[in-house]
This record gives structure tokens, C-alpha cells and sequence, in this order.
């Protein structure tokens, strides 16, 4: 918002200049420039109205600025995070702090032939033959097999024979849901809910 404000001062400012040179008319290099002659009413109030509008929105773009300081400093207090640094205004532009980019989703991540799933809790050895029949829901899945479950925690391979975003199709085939906690080719932990 603040690029399309100081786009328009911007514009407003080349029309200004436009209006005053077309006021004082043509001159020679290098000669003094006369005093400005007295310009017929309509120029003017053109002029002195451009001028009225360049500072309301200059006012506006302040008063934007300091309404987004404020909400900052309100979430950050809400959430209990140190306020990050107010906003100002440089050479007619308003600065704000970028967030640092955040890690990718395990959501698309691709996965090939064969793959370890960890996985728990389990509560009973019904959860997990409804997540090992959940896995072999996912498109493509050739092969699911429970390697080892104790102490809640299951071990499954699954071979894909093409590559899928496994953690999304997991997801649509299975009644549990889950966190992931680790997603890296050929391995894939969750946290089941």
C-alpha cells in the first residue's frame, strides 16, 4: 500500500514541476530566471489544490504507518514477543521488518520407492493395522509391511513405485491425524493424535 502512496506523491510531485516551469515559461542558459509571473486563476488553483492533496496524502501514509506500529506492538505483547522495531519513514518510503522465510512444508515433499514410516502412539495393535491399511490407501503404495511395534511405536516400509506427496495422500486416507516430525528422503516420523 505504502508503494502505491508514494507512487501517487510521486506523480503529483512531476506535475508540480510541470505546472512551475510552465508558469515561468521559457529562459536562456544560464540567465537569471525572472520572478514568477503572476498565474491566471485556473493554473493556480490547480496548483495550490495538487499541493492540498500531496499532504493529505502524505498525512494519510504517516498515519498508516503508525497505525501498523501500533497493532505490531499489541501482537507482540499479546503473544509475548519482544516489539519488533517500529517502522519509519525514509526518503518518503516506509520501512517495515521482513520475517525470516519460513522451512517448507513436509506437505508436498516427494517420496520414491522404499520408505521408513515411524510412527506413535499406538494405543493398541487395531490403531495400527487402520494406519498400516491407511498406507496402503496412498496412490501408488506397492508394498506395506509393520516391521516392528513396541512400546506404542510402530516401524512400516512401504515401497511407492512413483513419486508422491506422501504425507498429503496420508492424510486423506487415514481417520488419524498426526504431526510430522521429521520428513527426509526415505524417512518419515509422526507424532499420531
Amino acid at each position: 500500500m505504502s508503494g502505491d502512496v508514494q507512487d501517487t506523491l510521486n506523480e503529483l510531485e512531476r506535475k508540480l514541476r510541470e505546472l512551475q516551469a510552465e508558469l515561468r515559461g521559457p529562459r536562456a542558459p544560464g540567465a537569471e530566471p525572472p520572478p514568477p509571473a503572476p498565474a491566471p486563476g485556473g493554473v493556480q488553483d490547480q496548483l495550490a489544490e495538487l499541493l492540498r492533496f500531496r499532504d493529505q496524502l502524505t498525512e494519510a501514509a504517516t498515519k498508516l504507518v503508525e497505525d501498523y506500529s501500533r497493532v505490531l506492538e499489541q501482537i507482540s505483547r499479546a503473544a509475548g514477543e519482544p516489539a519488533a522495531p517500529t517502522p519509519t519513514p525514509a526518503s518518503g518510503h516506509a520501512t517495515f521488518p521482513v520475517p525470516p522465510p519460513t522451512a517448507p512444508s513436509a506437505e508436498s515433499t516427494i517420496f520414491n520407492g522404499e520408505v521408513t514410516v515411524e510412527a506413535a502412539p499406538f494405543a493398541n495393535i487395531a490403531s495400527l493395522a487402520a494406519f498400516e491399511e491407511a498406507l496402503r490407501q496412498v496412490p501408488h503404495a506397492e508394498h506395506v509391511a509393520v516391521r516392528s511395534f513396541e512400546a506404542e511405536r510402530a516401524v512400516v516400509g512401504v515401497r511407492l513405485a512413483s513419486e508422491v506427496p506422501l504425507v498429503f495422500e496420508l492424510r486423506r486416507a487415514s481417520d488419524r491425524t498426526f504431526d510430522v516430525e521429521h520428513a527426509a528422503p526415505g524417512h518419515l516420523t509422526l507424532a499420531m493424535h
